[in-house]
């Protein structure tokens, strides 16, 4: 990486430092989906239903953050939670309760899970091995973070982003929600 593009732990900050990207990458998201309903539905996601939230509600998190000088230009956001029964049956109001929701039906409850999230650098940046990095450098907190069994990544539809996380060790798990998201799971026991 060039001197002036560096990667700093800014989860002490707060989230906020992140808004412009993370309303990016949910725009991103919602252009790649493959239905209009998908592409609705996500178009509604920014930086004060998504990032923040998760944010503000996490047990343990980091977030990382690259700049180019001052400017940021990506991040990622990881976290920690506990499921309970409460969690593991929240469904948005379209959902019907036979669509998986976000964890699988085996799961045991409660139970604590690692989430990696938010993974963005912007257009510009990428092909310069800056989103790699910032996943190594979550892998390795998520790595660290104690009776955590699983970890979990999701994608949202038409983020063609499988063999990218399937080159980190993790497997597909489940549609949710009927296919708005795929979630991939990594056995964090071993």
């Amino acid at each position: 990486m060039p001197d002036h593009i560096y990667i700093k732990d800014e989860t002490a900050k707060g989230s906020l430092i992140c808004k412009d990207l993370c309303n990016e990458l949910m725009q991103y998201q919602a252009s790649k989906a493959k239905t209009v309903f998908y592409k609705m539905f996500l178009s509604g996601m920014k930086y004060e239903n998504r990032l923040k939230p998760s944010f503000e509600s996490a047990e343990d998190k980091q977030l990382l953050v690259t700049y180019d000088g001052d400017a940021p230009i990506g991040y990622v956001f990881s976290s920690v939670e506990t499921v309970t029964e409460e969690k593991k049956n929240q469904r948005p109001p379209f959902a019907n309760k036979k669509m998986k929701g976000f964890y699988p039906d085996w799961l045991t409850i409660p139970t604590k899970i690692a989430d990696l999230g938010n993974l963005y650098i912007k257009p510009e940046y990428r092909g310069q091995g800056l989103g790699k990095e910032l996943m190594n450098q979550a892998m390795d907190w998520l790595r660290q973070t104690q009776d955590t069994p699983y970890l979990f990544v999701y994608v949202s539809n038409g983020n063609d982003v499988s063999k990218f996380y399937e080159s980190y060790g993790f497997k597909y798990s489940h549609d949710v929600f009927g296919g708005l998201i795929t979630a991939y799971i990594q056995d964090h026991q071993n």
